[in-house]
Formats: structure tokens, sequence, C-alpha cells
């Protein structure tokens, strides 16, 4: 063993919830007791260390204790007490928008920056489960060196060091941790070290011996790193004794305390093998638990960074941190996945409303009372869009980031009932729709093939429901056994539409809708609207329902909005799409880019799609992003019924009489078409600004001569304007970036939106090159 491991760096950590069986004001005296005592000992032992992971925490004890100041900004200059992530929360890997993941890593060092002088160069994630295949490059640009992670290690990957290769080919150096992110502790008492109390505790020579050899197991390196920690657990006085009564013993390797990236800059990577793709999924129960979240963080992140680009492009660039900081403090990871308790919930929600108060007002403080009333467009690219305005229908066509008077808008003639069953054309697809209000042929043009599957017991585009008597973690089961091997690991099995089989005596079936009433009507030969009244029912258990689906000539969506009264508990609701197709690719849309995978339910950020070599059907989702393909069935994860009684007060979460609305959508499509379905994700996610601008002719930041580059964030940021784009469809793309003439000088910036090069002049274009899946930002003034 000692000549085995040449060192075995030991790291003193607690895991900290921002909120999960307590409340955030409730968990933070048990934290500031951790950190008192972590500086106590780092005060009295020369040699310890001490890892603290969140940003929000350091900030809210820097805020209420200022005589620790000193304390912490002395150890962090010393290289002794060390932060990883240093992000603002550690947020879930799947659930945010990439831009919230950049605003997490920028919001969080600048904050260390700023106040202890330290940079965080590990990205520590020690309990999120799923990590897509674009982070190693979002990491890399916010300065990461290291990424270090615990649950959904891929099975087919079991190391403990790796080059990870995201999808555009970005590698980051890897430690997957085997034994988990609390693996060792010492007695509490500073005076215990002798043998039985060390054996005791679980630290003894032996102990310690064996906890390697598990771990050597998975890595090849000479050295190993031993986690001290747990959630919340308190930073044990007799740590340095022990570990010098360890160095004393002359069976083990030396061991040092140390934070993670001195363990990491031991490892030879040069010789670590490359590992390409992502690592998702597992714990698919939180992709739907508490679905107001979701849909809340999905439509205000939206809607701020729509904010930030109406701010520039009006001419009134302003700052939004504090915003930003509500949302990005709901993102970490128990609190986006819906594994909270009531108050915690409560909690959550509220602040959802101070921040959603907090735009409405931002946006009102934009408007010029004497301009007229316009929509303003927050995409990079133009497209129309159909609103409702005083009980009208307008149709305005919107030019990239830019404005559309609400008097050039288009009203649509009055509605006019229309008999079911009935047909609707546009220029993209001949859809046929029978007398129960589902759609039953949707032919695309102008490759001809019919994308609906006529499976008489599942009507295309209908609900179902399945008891589900699992909790906030897992369909179907529980309780999760969390610190055991397999809950570290990938748990990608099938889900399909129904999941019964022969000779069980269980009914694990799902219960169809009954529809009791479906009327349409119709707007001239522009939109097309149906509406469906039913109740999905299981003996006592009965969910009312209203879905509304659109067509519309403006644009390829076929658009479904779907309102529940939620009655009951242990059950989900699901939205299922038979198609036509067999065989396909089943591909989902991540954070700046396109992940290929199979028939499990994963996480989608805009939108998951099926197609083969003719024709493919998109499913677009607006904050509900749980969804898979099975046997040739887009199927959409709406709702569950779900609680975690057993450990604290969740019964909130069941959602009993909150009414909720979902909106969805489908993208019928030709193959070959992935910009469409970007576009049509975006457009369904971040709708057009009502505002009131006086100069809605100003020039503007736009892109031109790639379909496939899109503008991702527009904002102020320290007295520039920061810009970020992308390539979205996997190609190469050549393309221009316009600039206002009011900007002069450009630099490119890295992910916390600091130049990386010296700011040159630069005419109205940049001629840009990217790579596939590439991500660029700039800093104008």
């Amino acid at each position: 063993m000692a000549e085995a491991t040449a060192k075995i760096f030991v790291v003193p950590s607690f895991h900290y919830d921002v909120a999960y069986l307590k409340s955030y004001d409730e968990y933070l005296p048990i934290c500031f007791s951790i950190m008192d005592e972590a500086l106590r000992i780092l005060g009295r032992s020369p040699q310890y260390r001490f890892l603290i992971e969140q940003v929000i925490l350091l900030e809210e004890y820097w805020n209420r204790f200022e005589s620790k100041r000193p304390l912490l900004q002395r150890f962090a200059r010393e290289g002794r007490l060390t932060v990883a992530p240093g992000m603002f929360v550690m947020p879930d890997m799947n659930h945010p928008c990439g831009e919230s993941m950049f605003m997490q890593a920028k919001v969080g060092k600048q904050w260390l920056r700023e106040k202890l002088g330290i940079e965080a160069d590990v990205c520590w994630i020690a309990d999120c489960w799923g990590h897509h295949a674009q982070l190693p490059q979002i990491l890399q640009a916010c300065g990461y060196s290291y990424y270090v992670f615990w649950r959904c290690m891929r099975r087919d990957a079991l190391r403990g060091a790796f080059q990870w290769a995201g999808i555009d080919g970005t590698t980051i150096r890897t430690h997957w941790l085997a034994k988990g992110y609390g693996n060792l502790r010492f007695p509490s008492q500073a005076d215990i070290v002798n043998a039985p109390d060390l054996e005791l505790a679980g630290c003894g020579p032996a102990q310690v011996r064996a906890l390697c050899e598990e771990l050597r197991k998975y890595n090849s390196s000479p050295a190993l790193m031993l986690c001290n920690g747990g959630d919340f657990m308190q930073p044990q006085a007799s740590a340095p004794d022990v570990l010098a009564r360890l160095n004393s013993d002359g069976t083990l390797p030396p061991l040092k305390f140390a934070g993670p990236g001195k363990f990491l800059e031991s490892i030879d990577w040069a010789s670590a093998p490359q590992v390409s793709g992502e690592f998702n999924s597992a714990l698919q129960g939180t992709f739907t638990s508490n679905i107001r979240i979701k849909q809340r963080n999905r439509q205000l992140t939206g809607r701020l960074l729509s904010l930030e680009a109406l701010s520039v492009v009006a001419g009134q660039p302003r700052d939004y941190e504090p915003i930003w900081r509500i949302l990005l403090k709901q993102q970490f990871h128990d609190i986006i996945c819906g594994t909270i308790c009531d108050k915690a919930l409560r909690e959550c929600l509220a602040e959802f409303d101070a921040a959603e108060a907090q735009i409405d007002e931002a946006l009102g403080a934009l408007s010029e009372p004497s301009a007229a009333p316009a929509y303003f467009n927050p995409l990079s690219f133009d497209r129309a869009e159909v609103i409702e305005r005083d009980g009208a229908r307008l149709r305005v066509e919107l030019p990239p980031l830019g404005f559309a008077k609400a008097s050039d808008a288009q009203h649509l003639p009055d509605a006019k009932p229309v008999a079911l069953p009935c047909e609707f054309e546009t220029p993209r697809y001949r859809a046929q729709i029978g007398a129960d209000g589902h759609l039953i042929s949707v032919v695309t043009k102008p490759s001809g093939s019919e994308i609906v599957a006529n499976r008489g017991t599942i009507p295309f585009g209908s609900l179902g429901m399945q008891l589900d008597y699992g909790d906030l973690w897992l369909n179907f089961e529980s309780p999760l056994s969390g610190g055991t091997l397999e809950s570290a690991l990938t748990q990608n099995h099938r889900d399909p539409y129904d999941r019964s089989q022969p000779g069980e005596i269980v009914n694990r079936g799902t219960f169809r809708p009954a529809i009791s009433r479906a009327t349409a009507e119709v707007r001239g030969d522009e939109e097309l609207l149906v509406r469906q009244e039913g109740v999905l029912s299981f003996w006592r258990l009965s969910v009312s329902f209203v879905t509304q689906v659109r067509l519309s000539r403006s644009h390829a969506r076929i658009e479904y909005e779907t309102t529940i009264q939620p009655v009951g508990r242990h059950y989900r609701i699901r939205a299922a799409f038979p198609s036509a197709i067999a065989g396909g690719m089943i591909r989902y849309e991540i954070p700046y880019g396109i992940q290929e995978r199979g028939q499990a339910e994963h996480i989608a950020q805009n939108w998951m799609d099926y197609s083969d070599q003719r024709a493919g059907l998109a499913l677009l989702n607006a904050g509900t992003p749980g969804c898979t393909v099975d046997d040739g069935i887009l199927l959409l994860t709406l709702f569950r019924s779900a609680a975690m009684e057993y450990k604290a007060e969740s019964a909130l979460s069941s959602a009993e009489g909150v009414p909720h609305t979902f909106r969805y959508a489908i993208v019928p499509h030709s193959a070959n078409e992935d910009v469409l379905i970007v576009r049509n994700g975006w457009a369904f996610n971040r709708p057009s600004l009502p505002c009131a601008i006086a100069k809605i002719d100003r020039e503007r930041f736009g892109i031109s001569g790639a379909d496939n580059v899109f503008i991702s964030a527009l904002r102020a940021s320290g007295g520039c304007i920061f810009l970020r784009v992308y390539e979205a469809i996997g190609q190469p793309a050549r393309a221009r970036l316009q600039i206002p003439r009011e900007f002069q000088h450009v630099a490119p910036a890295n992910g916390q939106q600091q130049p990386t090069g010296e700011f040159q002049s630069c005419a109205c274009e940049i001629p840009l090159t990217l790579k596939p899946f590439e991500i660029r930002g700039f800093l104008f003034q």
C-alpha cells in the first residue's frame, strides 16, 4: 500500500444545502457554527485546511460577522481556506440554461476576487445528479481547470481521473469521487487520538488503509484524496492530532491536509484517458417534482435575459445582477429539483414573486410615457408572433433584436366556430383534427411524410395518468438509498407509455383521458383553435383538464396549453405523441448544443427531437423538461404528485388543489431542419416584450451570414456591453456580427465577462468563424 500510493491528501469540508429539509434561514445558524469551528481549527493548526463550497454562504457570513473578515482573508490568502466550486450556489447542472451557469460563476468568482482575493480553480460538484456535455467548454471559459463530481458516473467510465471532452472538443481535467464527498471522519474531541478511539471513529490505520484500497480500484495515480466531510458535518478539532498519529503509524503513506486543487495538481493528466459525451441521467423523479419551480425558473430567466437585451437596444443599459441573484439562488440543486420541505417551497415561490415584481418594475422604468406602444423581439432572428391584446389577436412581424409598432400589427379575423372533424393547412404541414379534438394526421411539406401514428388507444397529443408511489427523487418507488454506489451511477431505464407486464397483479398501466367536450374555431385561414375538456381518473382519483391546441400559419409550431386541477396524491401526468417514425434518432437540446440520447427520460432545455432520414417531430417545452421517446411515442411529463413525508413536512409538493397550466408544442419538420427547431424552441420560450421606446429605429446588434449562429446574451457589464454568441447545431459557421456605430472598440471576453485581450477599434461588422457548438464572448465600448 505504501509503495502504491505516494501521498494521501485529506480534504476537510462540509456539504451545505441552501434549502432542503429546512429553509434557508433555518440552515444558516448551523452553517455559521461550522464555519466558526473551522476558523478556530485553522487558527490553532497551521497544517489544517478547510473547503467551503458556495459563495452565498460566505457572503452571509461576511455580512453578519464583520470581526471574522480578517480571518477569512488571511486563511484564503495563505491557501488554507479554499472555495470550490465558488459559484453563487451549487446549481443543478441540467435544469438551468447556459446563461444561468455562466452567471453562477461570474457572480460567485467576482465576490471571491473582491473580498478574499482568490480565484476558484476547481468546480467541485459534490451532490448534483447529471452533467451535460457542454460543461467542459462553459467551465473552461469561466476559468476552471478541474471538474469534480460524485453522482451520475457513467457505467462504462468508472475511473477516478480522466480528461472529459465536451461536444465541441473542449477538455477539462475531471475527477470522480468514487466514495462520495464524505468518506472519512475523525473523533469529535480534540484530545482523543488513541488507537481504540480512532478505530471506533472509523479512522484507524487499518480502516484508512481499507478506504484507500477501495479508492485504488478506480485510481491509477500514486496519490489519493480522502474527503473529511459530509452534509452539515461539524469540523473535528481532533483532525490535526489524528493526522499526526496516522503519519507516525508507519503503515500508511504520508497524509496531508489540502484543498482539492493540491491533489488534482499531483495527477499525471498527460496519461489520463479521455472520455467523451455526458454523464446523464439519474433520479428522474426530480425532473418533474414541484414542477412549478421549473416553470417559474424558465419563465423568469427568459424574461430577465429579454430585459437585459431590451435595456441595451433601447440605449438604457442597466445592471440587473440583484435580480439574477434571486434567480440563481433558486437554481440550487435541491430547490430547482423540487426536493425541499414545505417551508422552503413557500420561500422559493415567494422569492420568484419578488423577482417577477422587480422585472416588471424594471421594464416599466425603461418605458417612455410619450412613446407609442411597441413590441420588442429579444432574439437574434426575425419572427412572426401572434399575441393577445384587449381581447383581439394581433400578428406582428418582429425584426432581430428590434421593435414592431403596435399600430402596425395585423388584426386577425374574428373567431368563428367550425365543426369537428376538420382540416387545417399551413405552408409547412397539412393537419386533420378528429371529432374529439385530437390530431389524427400531420403531413410535412415538402417531404410528404406522415408524422402521426394512428394508434387508436393512444390519441396523438393525449394526456395519460399513471399511479406513482415514488418520492421526490424516484418515479414509482421510494425511498432513495442515497449513499450507495448505485445511487452515484446513471439510471437510464426505459420509461414506456404503459408499464404493465403480462402476469402482473399490480396495475402499472396508463389511464386514458375521457373527453367530455371538444370544440373548434378559426380566424380566417390564419389560426385554428381546438379546445378539449376532459378528465383523467382512477376510482376516487379524478383530475379534470382543459387543453387548447393552436395551429397557426405564422410559425411552424402546433401549440398546446393544458390546465389541470390536481386532486389526490401519488400520480403523474404525461402528454403522448405517437409518431409514424420508426428507428429514428433521439436528440435533446442542452445548453448551447444538441445531445443524442437513448430511450430513457432526460432533461431537455427547449426541445427534444425524434427524426429519421426523411422527417421528424420536435417536442417543445416551457419549463416541463422531463421527456423521452419510447417505442416511437414522444412523451412529456407534465406533473407529479409526490412528497417526502418520511423526511420532512412536504405535503405542498403534492400540489393538491393548486391549478397548473402547462405550455408545450410540436414542430413537424423535414430532415435536416435543425435551425428551424432551435428557432422555434427559443421563440416559444422567449415571447416579445410589450414596451414604449421612443427611438425604435436605433442601430442594433445582429448576426448575418449564418442561420446557425445565435446571440444568447446581450447585457450591460462593468461600463461595457457584453455579448455572447454560439453555434447551435454542430456545423462550422462563418457569420458576421453587426455592431451599432456608437461602439468603437471590442475585446474578446471569457465566461466571466472579463476581457481576454486588448480592446481594439472595430467597424460596423466583425467576421466570425465558429467551430461546431463553439461559444464566444465579446465586450464593446
